[in-house]
């Protein structure tokens, strides 16, 4: 009788020894997982960090003149550029006097002729 709870004490204990070196292998994996990880994290934060300063000298006001001024040939508004409010006035009637007329030329050259219908 003792013998047999000598084996099966035995047994156990070796049932439990592969059991805790299987949980000890995944820990370690887990854990050599998680370091990569943790690189891989700290590397894209880092780009993150390169991608808003770049962000931020795009936006800035400065930069963005110059890009306009060499690339688009934008200036800063003079002061004969601006309109008074009663020239604004009229320049706006103009545009909504030639507003159906644009409308009605641009609608005919835009719609497809049907056949049998003129």
């Amino acid at each position: 009788m003792i013998r047999l709870f000598f084996f099966f004490g035995i047994l156990g204990s070796m049932v439990l020894l592969g059991a805790l070196y299987v949980a000890k292998a995944e820990t370690d994996a887990a854990q050599a997982r998680l370091a990569s990880l943790q690189v891989e994290l700290a590397r894209e934060r880092s780009r993150i960090n390169t991608l808003t300063a770049n962000i931020a000298h795009l936006e800035d006001p400065e930069q963005l003149r110059a890009l306009a001024r060499t690339h688009l040939g934008f200036e800063p508004v003079q002061s004969a550029q601006e309109l008074s409010l009663a020239e604004l006035a009229q320049v706006r009637a103009e545009a909504e006097r030639m507003a159906p007329q644009t409308a009605q030329a641009s609608w005919q050259a835009n719609t497809p002729r049907i056949r049998g219908r003129q």
